[in-house]
C-alpha cells in the first residue's frame, strides 16, 4: 500500500489546542479561552474512585442520571440497504469523509457521524449519556488525556477481545501505550502532536545564533539574542495553555503525574524535577526572554512573523496552521529536535492527538472495532485523514515512515521537510500516565497559572498552588494521593 504524503495547505479549517482541524467559525474576542466544566463533567470525575475499587462489569447503563445529552448535528450517511448501523460522535474535520470512504467499502456496515461537541463538551454529553442510560453513541472521539476518565468508570470497550491487537504493530508505541494498560486496549490510536523546535532561520543566522541541543544551550542563545536586541526573545511560553506545559514538562522528565488504574494517583508539581523546570522557564520569563503570549492569539502570532520571537516549541501538527496566520516569513522556518535535559538524549513530548473509543453498552462492539481500526489504521482512511481538509498528524507508521511523508514541503519552512524532523520526534516521546481527573484539571488551569503570565507570581509559586488545589480535589472524589511530600 502506498502512503500519501500530506499537501501543504488546509482550507477552511483551524487549528484547536489539541492538535485537531476544525470548522472556522467566529472566534471570542477576550484573549483566553476558559473551558466551564459542566456539572455533568465533576459528577463523573465524582464516581470514578467508586468505579476504580469495583471489579464489576456492569453495563453503564447501571448509572443512575436524570441528565441527557444536548442535541447533536449529524451527518446522514449514504449506506447499503440493511446495513448495520452505528453512531460515531467526532468532531475534528476531515472524519466525515473517512465516514464516507469507509461506508462505500463496507456496505454492510453504516456509520453515521454526529458532532456533539469538541473535546469537552463532547465528554460532558458523553458523561450525561452514560449515566442516564441511554443516548450514548457506539463510538466515540476521545483526547489521549481523557481516556482514562471513562476507563475507570468502566465506560468503554475492551476492544482486546474483538482482535483490535492486531494493529498494533502498525501503530507509534506511545500512541499504542496510552489507549492500553496490560493486556486491556480500550481505544484506536488515530493521530499524535509530538514536539519539536520550530525555529526562524534568519533570525539565529542574523543574530549568531546556534541551534540548541541542550535546554542550558537554549538558555544561553537566549541571552545572547536578548543582548543584542532588548525586545527580541528566544521564544514563547504561555503559562495558561496546560497541554503545551504538560508536553514540555514530559519532554523534560518532570511529568506530573502518575497512574495506573485503580485508585492510587500520583500528582507531583513540586518535585526537584518539576521545580527545576519551573525555574528554567520563570527564569526565562524574567529575563523578557520569553514572552507569555496566548497561544494561537494575534499577538503571538504577529511577535513571530516581526521576529520579535525567534522559534516556538511547536507540535507537528503546529506549521501547517501557523502557515495560515503569518505572511512575512514564510519559508523562513526551520524544524529541529528539542533541545535536551542532557546532551545526546533524544527526548520528545506529545501535545494533542486522539482515539476513537468503543463505548459500553454498544450492540455491536464487534462492528465498531472494525470501524475504529480501519479508521485509525489504514492507508486508505489515512489517504483521507493526513489530506488538506483533516491535515492530522500520523500514529500509523507505515505512513509516519514512509519517505513520501517525511519528505513533505510547506511554504512557511522553504526547501526543508519538518514531517522528517517530527517523525523521528515520535519514535521518541516520554510516556505519560494521564490521570482520571483531567477534566478538572485543565479547567482549574487557567485561574491558577494567570499570575504568572501577569507577572504577579512565578511559575514556582503556581505548581505549588496548583498541586495543592488537585491534591484536594482528589482526595475528595476518593483517590489515594501521593504527591513529592509523601
Amino acid at each position: 500500500m502506498t502512503a500519501v504524503a500530506a499537501p501543504s495547505t488546509r482550507p477552511n479549517i483551524n487549528d484547536d489546542r489539541n492538535g485537531h482541524m476544525i470548522p472556522r467559525k467566529p472566534r471570542a474576542t477576550s484573549r483566553r479561552r476558559t473551558h466551564r466544566l459542566a456539572a455533568a463533567a465533576i459528577a463523573l470525575a465524582s464516581i470514578a474512585a467508586l468505579a476504580a475499587c469495583s471489579s464489576s462489569n456492569s453495563s453503564t447503563s447501571a448509572a443512575s442520571s436524570s441528565a441527557s445529552p444536548s442535541p447533536t448535528s449529524t451527518t446522514t450517511a449514504s449506506c447499503s440497504a440493511g446495513a448495520t448501523k452505528l453512531t460515531f460522535w467526532g468532531w475534528p474535520a476531515g472524519y466525515d469523509l473517512a465516514v464516507n470512504e469507509f461506508n462505500k467499502t463496507h456496505p454492510k456496515i453504516c456509520v453515521e457521524l454526529e458532532n456533539a461537541g469538541a473535546s469537552t463538551d463532547e465528554y460532558t454529553k458523553l458523561s450525561d449519556a452514560i449515566k442516564a442510560g441511554s443516548g450514548t453513541p457506539d463510538i466515540a472521539t476521545i483526547e489521549y488525556f481523557e481516556l482514562p476518565s471513562f476507563e475507570v468508570t468502566n465506560s468503554l470497550v475492551d476492544l482486546s477481545k474483538y482482535g483490535i491487537d492486531s494493529a498494533k504493530a502498525d501503530e507509534a508505541p506511545i500512541a499504542w501505550s496510552q489507549v492500553s494498560q496490560g493486556s486491556h486496549v480500550y481505544a484506536m490510536p488515530v493521530d499524535l502532536g509530538p514536539t519539536a523546535l520550530f525555529y526562524n532561520s534568519k533570525v539565529f543566522s542574523a543574530n549568531g545564533l546556534s541551534v540548541p541541543t541542550t535546554w542550558a544551550q537554549f538558555a544561553s542563545e537566549a541571552d545572547q539574542l536578548h543582548a543584542k536586541d532588548s525586545s527580541a526573545a528566544i521564544t514563547n511560553f504561555d503559562p495558561e495553555s496546560p497541554q503545551d506545559v504538560l508536553a514540555l514538562m514530559q519532554q523534560f522528565g518532570a511529568f506530573p503525574f502518575t497512574y495506573s488504574g485503580g485508585s492510587k494517583l500520583g500528582i507531583n508539581f513540586t518535585g526537584s524535577s518539576e521545580m527545576a523546570f519551573a525555574k528554567y522557564w520563570q527564569d526565562l520569563i524574567s529575563k523578557k526572554e520569553a514572552t507569555t503570549d496566548a497561544d494561537f492569539s494575534p499577538a503571538q502570532w504577529a511577535a513571530f512573523d516581526s521576529g520579535k520571537v525567534a522559534s516556538r516549541i511547536s507540535p507537528a501538527w503546529g506549521p501547517v496552521g501557523m502557515q495560515l496566520s503569518i505572511k512575512k516569513t514564510i519559508g523562513d522556518w526551520v524544524t529541529a529536535p528539542l533541545p535536551q535535559k542532557k546532551a545526546g538524549a533524544e527526548a520528545s513530548g506529545d501535545w494533542g492527538g486522539s482515539t476513537l473509543a468503543v463505548v459500553k453498552g454498544t450492540k455491536h462492539a464487534k462492528l465498531a472495532e472494525e470501524f475504529v481500526k480501519w479508521f485509525g489504521g489504514s492507508a486508505d482512511s489515512w489517504k483521507i485523514l493526513s489530506g488538506p481538509v483533516a491535515g492530522a498528524f500520523p500514529a500509523y507508521e507505515p505512513l509516519l515512515n514512509s519517505s513520501s511523508f517525511q519528505a513533505t514541503k510547506l511554504k512557511i519552512t522553504g526547501s526543508t521537510t519538518p514531517n522528517k524532523v517530527f517523525a523521528a520526534a515520535a519514535q521518541n516521546v516520554q510516556a505519560a500516565e494521564w490521570p482520571p481527573i483531567m477534566t478538572a484539571a485543565l479547567t482549574q488551569w487557567t485561574s491558577t497559572f494567570a499570575g504568572v503570565t501577569k507577572g504577579t507570581e512565578t511559575l514556582q509559586q503556581a505548581f505549588t498552588t496548583y498541586q495543592s488545589q488537585l491534591v484536594k480535589y482528589a482526595k475528595s472524589q476518593g483517590f489515594k494521593v501521593t504527591t513529592s511530600n509523601g
